[in-house]
């Protein structure tokens, strides 16, 4: 189980992908449509887990998902926002993870290849709770993909979330904090869904905020 990566909502893919990479040297590699969900993105490989920029394509097919629906309710009176964050376990975790909780296995794919999902609905009702996910067999990490950065990640050095550390760990079923490489995540008493997001780079480190999460501050 490891933090997998970090949902940023925009109305613009290529503005938010530009500012990124001039404030904070982090380059987006172009994704693809999301089959059916109204929604398509921009991956920004951080090594160890990445970033998503996500828009919204179709709005209609966008509201009877429950990824659109996240993504349309972040946008909610802005044009970008911190959507939530993803935590990756295997099939089998998901599986287990789904019966005894009593949620459905969801499924989000571009051009039939994907992950499984549990707890997008949760983390409506609560932004600040990460959904589960499981990729197909054979889909590549992102987190790996080649980029041209002008600096070089290594992965996201702390989240930061307005949800209460109990009911994160609860969800979870194991220990978070900065002190956990897998899943170095700082519950706040107040706010609501991410706060802050930072990256470790070979230059430091790049902080991202709820204001304006595409804008990297060194």
């Amino acid at each position: 189980m490891h933090l997998d990566h970090i949902v940023i909502a925009t109305t613009d893919l290529d503005e938010s992908a530009r500012r990124l990479a001039d404030t904070s040297g982090l380059a987006a590699v172009r994704g693809g449509v999301h089959d059916g969900l109204g929604t398509h993105n921009y991956i920004v490989p951080l090594g160890r887990g990445y970033l998503e920029l996500v828009a919204v394509h179709d709005s209609d097919l966008a509201g009877d998902n429950p990824f659109g629906r996240l993504v349309l309710s972040a946008l909610d009176g802005s044009d970008e926002a911190f959507v939530g964050w993803a935590v990756a376990v295997t099939a089998d975790e998901l599986a287990a993870r789904a019966e005894q909780v009593g949620l459905p296995i969801g499924r989000l794919t571009r051009e039939g290849v994907g992950v499984r999902h549990v707890g997008m609905t949760r983390a409506l009702e609560s932004s600040g709770l990460p959904f589960l996910l499981a990729r197909d067999a054979g889909n590549a990490d992102p987190g790996s993909l080649a980029a041209g950065h002008s600096v070089r990640p290594r992965g996201v050095r702390a989240l930061s979330i307005g949800e209460g550390q109990s009911e994160v760990e609860a969800w979870l079923m194991t220990r978070v904090g900065v002190d956990n490489r897998e899943l170095p995540v700082v519950c706040l008493s107040s706010g609501r869904g991410i706060t802050q997001v930072d990256i470790e780079t070979d230059e430091g480190t790049v902080a991202l905020l709820r204001n304006r999460p595409t804008t990297g501050l060194r």
